[in-house]
C-alpha cells in the first residue's frame, strides 16, 4: 500500500481531534499524546520553537516562564492565527469566563509572541517575581493556533524554562515551582518529552535531561536536541562530549538525538528561511565534525517532519488503550453516582435512597451469610495465584467461608489446646515431662487427694460423683478464653464485612451514620448474646454435674481401660519372645497377664475416676465445639446479620431520624457535581474517540503500521524508525 504522508488531511484530522479531546479537558481524567518541550533557560528552547513554527518568541526566557504554552501548528493554504487561553479547571465559573474571553492580535506575517505573553499573564493574573504577593505561576495554558502554507501538522507544549539561581526577574525561591510544573508535564505517561540541551553549558548541570531521565529512566519516551553546537570549541573534550551524546552512544533514548544550530544574535532579525540556509551551511562546512551525525539528525529540515511522525506513532499506538481508560473511568464514574444517588433535598427523596441502600445490603449481608458470590465486583473472583489460601482477593468478605474456616480452626484448638492438663502414659521416661502435661502415676497420686477429701457414703473403691465434676471442670478452663477468641474473630469480620457492604453501596457520610448510630449498637447486642449463649453452656459444666446419655461415654471408659490392658500384656509378652515354651514359663506369663491385686482401694478409685472425666471429656468436647458454631455463632450473629438494616425497617424511622442518617452533605453535593461533569466530558470524548477508531479503519485497513505498533512500548529500533518523513503501511 502507498505511504501515508504526514500533512495529509487524515493526518491534520487525527490531530483536530486529540486537540479538541484536550480542549474539552478528557486531559485531566486520562492522559493524552503530546509533544512537550522542555529546557533550561538560555538552553536555546525559544529558538527552537522559533525555527519549528516561525513565530517570534521572546529573546528572554523570563518572559515566558509563567505557564505554558500549547503551540498548534497546522498546514493550510491560507495563513492565519488564533490565540486563547484553556482556563484550568481549577478556576471558578467567573474566572473561566473571563479567561475564554481572552484574545489577542498577531501579525500572520511576522508574528511576535512578546505581547501576546505580557497579556496573558495580566489575563491570568500573575505578578513578576520580584513583586510581593500575588500569583506568581498559572496552570492555565496559553494556546496560540498557526495555519499556513509552510507549517508542518504538528502540536507542541511548551514549558516554562528551568533555572537554578535567581534574578532581577524572578526569584530563586520559583526555581522549585518551575521544576515542580515541568515535571508534572513530563510525569504523564503518554507525553513525548523533548529535552533541549544548550552545547554553551556543561551537558552534566542541564535540568531537563536529568528530570526526564527520572521520569522516563528507560528513554522510551525523550527524544533529546542539542542547540548551540557552534559554541562548542573545536577538539575539546565538550565537544567530543556532545558528538557522542548526539549519535545516541552516550545518553541513549529510544527515540534518538537532534542538532539544531540557533540564530546567533549577529543575525537575529534574519528570515526563516535564511535562517535555515545559515543553519544549512554550517553543518556541511567541509572539516565539520557534525558530519559524522547522520544528516537526517541535523537541522530545521528533518526535525519538522520526524516530530510529526514521532506524534503520529504515539497516537495511533495509544488510541486503543485510551479509549480503555476512558470506559474505565466512565464505569467508575457511574459507580461512583450511583453510591452518591439522586440529590436528597426532602425526606421523602432522604427515605426512598436509604431504602435502597438498605436493599443492596441485605442482598449482599444475604449473598455473603448464604456463600453465593456471584457478585464479583464485591467479592471478586476465587482466580489468583492464592486462591487455595485464606488471603485471597477479597477473602475477608466471603463470610460463610471466613466462619466455617474460623470454627474449623477452633475445632482443632479445642481438641489440642482445649485441656488444661494433657495425661501421658507413665512410659514416656524418666526425664521430667514438658508443662502442661503429667504423667497418669502422677495425677492419680493428686486424684487420690481429691477423693479423700471429697468422701460420701460410697463404698471403699468407688469414688464421689462429684469428684469427676471437679476434675472435669479444672481440665476444661480453657473453653471460655478459647470460645471467646472464635467469637471475637468472627465478629471482626462480620464487623469488616458490614463496613465493606456499606462504603460500596453508599456515600460516605450515609455510611458512617448508619454504621455507628444503627448497626453498631445491634452488633453490640448480638456479641452480648454471643458471650451469654457461650457463658450458658459454660455454666452447666461450672455450676452442674455430667450429664449425657451417650454410649460413648461408657465405650470410652472401656476403650482407654482396654489400652492399658493391651500395652501391659504387650510388656510382658515382648519379655519372653525369645523363651523356649515350659511350663514353668506358660505359669509366669499368665501370672504377668493376670494384673496384680491392687490393695490401694483410694487408687483404684483414682484411676477410675480419671477414666470417666476422660471419657466424659471427649463427648463434652464434641458437644460444646458444635454447640458453639450452631447457637452461639450461627442463631445469635450470623443468621442475623440480613436483619440489620432491612428495607422494612426504613418506613419505621421517624423523619428525623431519617434526615439525619441521608441527609446530602456539601461534599457529597459537590462531589455529585464533579461527577456528572466529568461523565459528561467522558461521554462526549467517548464518541469522538469510537468516531476516530472508525475514521481510521478505512486509511490502516491493513493493520496499524509497524512504527505504530512499537511506540505503543517502547521504540525497540532505537532512530531507525525516524529516517522516512512518511508512514509506511505495510
Amino acid at each position: 500500500m502507498a505511504p501515508i504522508n504526514i500533512q495529509s488531511q487524515d493526518y491534520r484530522d487525527l490531530l483536530d481531534i486529540i486537540d479538541n479531546l484536550r480542549a474539552q479537558g478528557l486531559d485531566r481524567y486520562v492522559p493524552l499524546p503530546e509533544i512537550i518541550v522542555c529546557g533550561d533557560q538560555s538552553s536555546g528552547k525559544s529558538s527552537v520553537l522559533e525555527a519549528i513554527s516561525g513565530l517570534s518568541f521572546p529573546s528572554k526566557d523570563s518572559l515566558c516562564t509563567r505557564f505554558a504554552t500549547e503551540l498548534v501548528l497546522r498546514r493550510d493554504d491560507v495563513a492565519s492565527i488564533a490565540v486563547s487561553i484553556e482556563p484550568h479547571h481549577t478556576r471558578t465559573d467567573a474566572e473561566k469566563q473571563a479567561l475564554k474571553g481572552f484574545h489577542a492580535d498577531l501579525d500572520a506575517e511576522h508574528p511576535d509572541i512578546g505581547p501576546v505573553i505580557e497579556a496573558a499573564k495580566t489575563a491570568m493574573g500573575l505578578v513578576d517575581g520580584t513583586a510581593v504577593g500575588g500569583r506568581r505561576f498559572s496552570n492555565d495554558v496559553l494556546r496560540i493556533e498557526m495555519s499556513g502554507p509552510t507549517q508542518q501538522h504538528l502540536t507542541l507544549v511548551d514549558l516554562p524554562g528551568l533555572f537554578h539561581a535567581g534574578s532581577a526577574d524572578q526569584s530563586a525561591d520559583e526555581a522549585p515551582v518551575v521544576r515542580q510544573l515541568v515535571t508534572d508535564y513530563m510525569k504523564r505517561p503518554r507525553s513525548i518529552i523533548l529535552a533541549v540541551v544548550s552545547g554553551a553549558y556543561e551537558f552534566a548541570n542541564q535540568l531537563a535531561t536529568q528530570l526526564a531521565r527520572d521520569v522516563d529512566p528507560r528513554g522510551v519516551r525523550t527524544r533529546g536536541l542539542v542547540t548551540k553546537p557552534d559554541m562548542l570549541e573545536e577538539g575539546s573534550d565538550r565537544e567530543q562530549a556532545f558528538l557522542k551524546m548526539a549519535a545516541n552512544r552516550d545518553v541513549v533514548l529510544q527515540l534518538g538525538w537532534h542538532v539544531l544550530r540557533n540564530r546567533g544574535h549577529k543575525h537575529r532579525d534574519a528570515t526563516r528561511d535564511e535562517r535555515d540556509a545559515l543553519e544549512k551551511e554550517f553543518f556541511t562546512a567541509p572539516g565539520n565534525p557534525w558530519l559524522e551525525i547522520p544528516a537526517s539528525h541535523l537541522g530545521i529540515g528533518p526535525l519538522r517532519p520526524r516530530l510529526s511522525t514521532i506524534l503520529m506513532n504515539q497516537i495511533l499506538a495509544q488510541l486503543g488503550p485510551i479509549l480503555e481508560d476512558v470506559d474505565n473511568q466512565l464505569r467508575e464514574c457511574k459507580q461512583g453516582m450511583a453510591r452518591l444517588g439522586t440529590p436528597r433535598e426532602t425526606v421523602l427523596e432522604q427515605r426512598r435512597y436509604l431504602s435502597g441502600v438498605s436493599s443492596s445490603f441485605t442482598e449482599l449481608i444475604t449473598a455473603a451469610v448464604q456463600g453465593t458470590y456471584s457478585d464479583t465486583a464485591f467479592f471478586g473472583s476465587t482466580l489468583s495465584d492464592n486462591q487455595d489460601e485464606e488471603t485471597g482477593n477479597n477473602y475477608h468478605r466471603r463470610l460463610r467461608a471466613v466462619v466455617q474456616n474460623r470454627l474449623t480452626q477452633f475445632a482443632k484448638d479445642m481438641h489440642n489446646r482445649g485441656q488444661t492438663r494433657i495425661i501421658v502414659s507413665d512410659n514416656v521416661g524418666k526425664n521430667k515431662v514438658p508443662g502442661g502435661q503429667i504423667r497418669r502415676t502422677d495425677y492419680i497420686d493428686k486424684v487420690k487427694h481429691i477423693i479423700i477429701n471429697s468422701r460420701g457414703r460410697e463404698l471403699p473403691g468407688t469414688f464421689n460423683p462429684l469428684v469427676v465434676s471437679d476434675l472435669f471442670r479444672d481440665q476444661c478452663r480453657k473453653w471460655s478464653s478459647l470460645a471467646t477468641a472464635c467469637v471475637d474473630d468472627i465478629l471482626e469480620s462480620s464487623a469488616a464485612l458490614i463496613t465493606d457492604v456499606l462504603e460500596h453501596i453508599a456515600v460516605e457520610g450515609t455510611s458512617d451514620k448508619v454504621l455507628r448510630f444503627s448497626i453498631n449498637p445491634k452488633m453490640a447486642e448480638f456479641r452480648d448474646g454471643m458471650l451469654r449463649e457461650v457463658q450458658t453452656l459454660l455454666d452447666q459444666h461450672d455450676n452442674g454435674h455430667p450429664i449425657t446419655y451417650n454410649h460413648y461415654l461408657t465405650t470410652n471408659v472401656q476403650e482407654a481401660r482396654n489400652d492399658r490392658q493391651k500395652k501391659h500384656v504387650l510388656n510382658i509378652v515382648r519379655g519372653y519372645i525369645n523363651h523356649k515354651m515350659t511350663e514353668e514359663y506358660a505359669q509366669t506369663i499368665a501370672n504377668g497377664i493376670v494384673p496384680n491385686t491392687e490393695q490401694d482401694m483410694v487408687r483404684v478409685a483414682a484411676s477410675d475416676a480419671i477414666d470417666y472425666m476422660e471419657a466424659y471429656y471427649k463427648v463434652a468436647l464434641k458437644s460444646f465445639v458444635d454447640n458453639v458454631g450452631v447457637l452461639v455463632v450461627e442463631l445469635c450473629l450470623v443468621s442475623k446479620l440480613p436483619t440489620l438494616f432491612a428495607p422494612d425497617m426504613i418506613f419505621s424511622i421517624p423523619d428525623n431520624d431519617i434526615a439525619h442518617l441521608a441527609c446530602e452533605q456539601e461534599h457529597a453535593a459537590a462531589e455529585r457535581h464533579r461527577l456528572m461533569e466529568k461523565k459528561a466530558c467522558l461521554e462526549k470524548c467517548e464518541m469522538e474517540l469510537r468516531r476516530l477508531d472508525k475514521h481510521r479503519a478505512p486509511i490502516f485497513k491493513h493493520g496499524v503500521p509497524k512504527v505504530a505498533k512499537a511506540a505503543k512500548v517502547e521504540f525497540e529500533e532505537g532512530d531507525k524508525m525516524d529516517e522516512d518523513h512518511e508512514l509506511d503501511v505495510e
